[in-house]
């Protein structure tokens, strides 16, 4: 009878080995499948995920802008142009003011030209001073004079200048949206 108990714990033994030896290539099996389902899930996760996220990260548009006639900016001091327009920002689409600054020049090949109201330091908008002939931004100081160049302050660059065009007796702007 031991040699039969014996025989039995030898099989034992045996088939403990066999599934010792099985089960590294059991645990390989296992991750490669959860790999495989992983690279499955991201191949269908990222065309949807690339569809939400595509317009948080698109640069605004440009639209051309009716700002009014040209008779109305043929002054010898700046003109403010103000104006409504739709700004899209990712998913967001709101109405809103704005305003950009129209100097009559006649180095320019439509006698006109437009600047951004905001300052190229910090971006607050500018103002114009008939007194000291000058944009003064109220932040930091900034002045630029009636071409946009910098005079004084801590401004890096000109006023931005703004594509104009007079198309059927109304000026336009371009801006960013």
């Amino acid at each position: 009878m031991t040699s039969n108990m014996t025989d039995e714990v030898k099989s034992m033994v045996e088939q403990i080995d066999e599934l010792s030896e099985n089960l590294p290539r059991r645990g390989f099996l296992k991750i490669a499948i959860g790999l495989l389902n992983g690279v499955i899930a991201l191949a269908l996760a990222v065309p949807g995920v690339a569809y939400l996220l595509t317009p948080v990260f698109q640069k605004g548009s440009s639209t051309w802008i009716k700002v009014g006639r040209p008779a109305d900016f043929i002054k010898t001091e700046p003109q403010k142009a103000t104006f409504k327009y739709i700004s899209e920002s990712g998913y967001s689409r709101k109405e809103k003011n704005g305003f950009v600054w129209v100097v009559a020049d006649p180095d320019s090949p439509d006698g006109l030209t437009a600047f951004s109201a905001v300052c190229s330091h910090t971006g607050c908008n500018v103002a114009w001073r008939a007194a000291a002939a000058l944009f003064v931004c109220p932040c930091h100081g900034g002045r630029y004079s009636k071409k946009g160049e910098v005079v004084a302050g801590p401004p890096p660059r000109p006023l931005t200048k703004l594509a104009l065009k007079i198309e059927n007796g109304q000026v336009s702007v371009r801006i960013q949206s």
